[in-house]
């Protein structure tokens, strides 16, 4: 089974481009990450699952997650995949739990999704409905997450313009897929 981990900063497109890349391809399924946040308005129904503290710490300490994170103040993460889904599994994640993953599966695929410039995904961030102070937290944090994932080695993806994005990701599974 192929894991690839999609991460970026907040605003980036990386859900847009997760349900695209999912939705064309059979072999791939999208893990639906856990989190303790409030759900926003642009949330699909199956953004994630949301649940409360007490909900989420107990499956941590049962070893129901294959990476968690804190991310300001709120906790995400991805549950344990289930071994009876053969299809290659995507998850969208933050730098951070991309690290967790890659020390368990060292061959995971990695890519950061970003948006070209930082005015552009400040753009995107309070067009989404995040306010000034939640969108320079999110602009600091993407600066940070740029540098732990070139650390780590991931692909950049950038999202200029959201089709070729979309084929670029395509183009990097259908590769990793050749090589496992």
């Amino acid at each position: 089974m192929l894991v690839v981990v999609l991460s970026g900063p907040g605003g980036a497109g990386k859900g847009t481009i997760a349900r695209a890349v999912v939705g064309a391809d059979k072999r791939l399924a999208l893990s639906r990450s856990w989190t303790t946040r409030e759900r926003r308005v642009d949330d699909s129904a199956d953004a994630y699952v949301f649940v409360s503290w007490s909900e989420f710490d107990a499956r941590r300490k049962a070893g129901g997650f294959l990476e968690w994170n804190e991310f300001l103040g709120c906790y995400y993460g991805t549950p344990v995949p289930d071994r009876a889904d053969e299809r290659d599994l995507l998850l969208e994640i933050d730098v951070a739990g991309g690290r967790q993953v890659l020390d368990q599966i060292p061959g995971a695929l990695c890519l950061f999704v970003d948006a070209p410039d930082d005015e552009e995904l400040r753009r995107r961030l309070t067009g989404r409905g995040d306010g000034p102070e939640q969108t320079d937290k999110r602009l600091a944090e993407a600066k940070r997450e740029r540098a732990d994932a070139d650390k780590l080695g991931y692909i950049r993806v950038v999202n200029g313009e959201l089709d070729l994005a979309v084929a670029e990701v395509q183009s990097l599974i259908a590769a990793a897929r050749i090589d496992t």
